[in-house]
């Protein structure tokens, strides 16, 4: 089928250039007569194009400054100093991560592929904190980041010729003095300079302990716009350039506009508009012939023009759009398909394994791309972090929401051993970024596998459900969802996970799909199901069976579903031991309700 369209186009360009030899006589022939036209108007037409053209380009310049400096010279500083922010914000969350919450590392730099760099290594943009080239011969004002401690001096520096370590900051950077002195007081902030050199951003975040009290401080210094100066004295600068000109032309134009060519330069600018328009893609435009005279032939000879333009054209329209039409469907399928592989991989790529559990996930987007998250998080002591969560949207921007939400846990998670102060973090960082009308649900929870003990906190997700002997029990755990307020504080829970008892995770996906009769599958269908079924290694597959029959058949997903399940095979115990452990697991669920 492109075979056969390329060579139809093939044909008609040479069809066309065949047509433009046998009419370049004529058009040669045209192009004599509108010179000769053009000899006996050019005395009349000439004083009055050069003033007009010149007031023309001198308001154009003058325009394109103003809009540059006024309009799109404050969004650029706002970007930046944004961006400034949030470089701030990764380092310092790494330098406390360096200092296991307490206080700095020593040892920490701001060079790449070193033990202690503070910049994130990692394929993925989500996960990368933006690096500062150190140069040695860069300007006094260039791109900076420095590690401060507490008492002022420069611990990691982006640039050690500029701003050597173990220099007092105050020495180095004395007008900074007051935005660093904030943030060693637990502010964090930023400001912008207008410089010799240009638009200078400068960003403070402190570096804060387990106890939330800040043991240092990173400063980021980036570059707005390299240019400094008095904008007002340019600005004023081309007014009076404008100004001169204006006034030094107009009487001119006026004069003749009047007495020699007030007619003529009409039916010109007639003519023009017509022509503009025409190369803007109004191709009905048609001029008037009104005089049999220089000017009447010109109308002729466009109205003459635009038509053969329009009949060349339009044969090759349906050719063009129906190509644009496929190239834009292809570039919309391969970006969406490499979307999901990328989400894909941020995805856990096997299930962990641990002596006497059984763990099994299921997760299937609604779209190409998808909000559910689901991830395992190990620690040295053998404890397991799991998480799983939704995002209030489907598509590309959930994605990319969940993107940032699973690396903000992970580095949480490596900060503090509470699920509470965990989701409490993530929360602060969310909100300062989170799109309108967007957030996430989030269930946090750490196992201990020794001795079963799940200690968890809830961000607003739906609740998962334990599972013993013929009960379901729903765990409990008050919490915003993240992104919607700043300073949230998530309520902490634990329970015992015994031997033979399972948990299911799961996300709004599975239960609020809806059959044919607009029923909902709901949670009191979930719980009576989980009742119902005693094998947790093969429950997802039990519960898709189930939510087959019930939406039935050429049911299209609404929602992204992700389904989690943590089972804790059977032992073989006496009968004290196994009343000891249910007293255990009974005391822990009195605790609870």
């Amino acid at each position: 089928m492109a075979l056969r369209i390329k060579e139809k186009g093939e044909c008609k360009v040479s069809i066309m250039i065949k047509e433009e030899h046998a009419n370049k006589p004529m058009r040669q022939k045209r192009q004599r007569k509108t010179l000769k036209l053009w000899s006996r108007l050019q005395v009349h037409m000439t004083t009055s194009y050069v003033g007009v053209s010149v007031v023309t380009a001198l308001m154009i310049e003058l325009l394109l400054f103003l809009i540059f400096f006024v309009v799109l010279s404050p969004l650029i500083d706002q970007n930046v100093q944004e961006t400034a922010r949030r470089t701030a914000q990764s380092y310092a969350l790494e330098a406390a991560d360096q200092g296991g919450g307490v206080t700095l590392n020593p040892q920490s730099t701001f060079q790449p592929g070193q033990p202690f760099s503070l910049v994130l290594p990692g394929g993925n943009g989500s996960q990368q904190t933006p690096y500062i080239q150190a140069r040695a011969h860069a300007p006094q004002m260039g791109e900076v980041a420095l590690l401060l401690t507490p008492t002022g001096q420069i611990l990691a520096s982006s640039s050690p010729a500029r701003y050597p370590i173990s220099t007092p900051v105050a020495q180095v950077l004395p007008e900074q003095k007051q935005l660093i002195r904030n943030a060693l007081a637990g502010r964090g902030g930023s400001k912008i300079e207008i410089t010799a050199q240009g638009h200078i951003v400068s960003a403070t975040e402190p570096v804060w302990s387990k106890n939330r009290k800040p043991i240092g401080v990173i400063y980021v210094q980036v570059t707005s716009i390299p240019f400094g100066g008095n904008i007002l004295s340019f600005i004023g600068f081309w007014l009076a350039t404008g100004l001169f000109w204006l006034l030094l032309t107009a009487p001119v134009g006026a004069l003749f506009g009047v007495l020699t060519t007030r007619g003529l330069v009409q039916r010109l600018l007639r003519l023009v508009n017509a022509t503009a328009q025409f190369a803007n893609g109004d191709y009905a435009q048609r001029v008037q012939v009104k005089k049999p005279d220089e000017i009447g032939q010109l109308e002729q000879q466009f109205n003459a023009m635009a038509q053969q333009l329009v009949e060349s054209m339009e044969q090759r329209q349906v050719l063009i759009e129906q190509n644009a039409r496929l190239e834009e469907r292809t570039r919309i399928e391969q970006e969406l398909r490499t979307a999901r592989l990328i989400q894909h991989s941020l995805l856990p790529k096997e299930v962990p394994t641990l002596p006497g559990w059984q763990i099994a996930t299921y997760y299937q987007a609604a779209r190409e791309v998808g909000g559910d998250l689901y991830d395992f998080l190990t620690f040295a002591d053998g404890r397991l972090g799991l998480v799983i969560g939704d995002v209030a949207d489907k598509g590309v921007p959930a994605a990319l929401v969940m993107a940032s939400t699973r690396s903000m846990l992970r580095a949480a998670a490596q900060v503090t051993d509470s699920p509470g102060e965990v989701l409490a973090r993530v929360n602060d960082l969310l909100y300062a970024d989170m799109p309108p009308k967007m957030f996430v649900t989030c269930f946090y929870a750490v196992l201990d596998p020794g001795s079963g003990k799940l200690h968890y906190a809830n961000a607003g997700h739906d609740l998962p459900y334990q599972r013993d002997a013929g009960s379901v029990y729903a765990l409990h755990a008050t919490g915003m969802p993240l992104g919607l307020m700043p300073g949230m504080r998530y309520e902490e829970q634990e329970v015992i996970v015994a031997p033979d008892e399972s948990i299911l995770f799961y996300s709004d996906g599975l239960v609020e799909a809806h059959n044919s009769r607009g029923e909902m599958f709901d949670f009191p269908r979930l719980q009576t199901l989980l009742k119902e079924h005693a094998d947790g290694a093969s429950l997802i597959d039990f519960l898709l069976s189930k939510l087959k029959s019930f939406t039935g058949e050429g049911w299209e997903q609404e929602d992204d579903m992700t389904l989690l399940t943590l089972q804790r095979m059977p032992e073989v115990l006496s009968t004290n031991e196994r009343q000891r452990e249910q007293a255990v697991t009974n005391s822990w669920r009195g605790g609870l309700s």
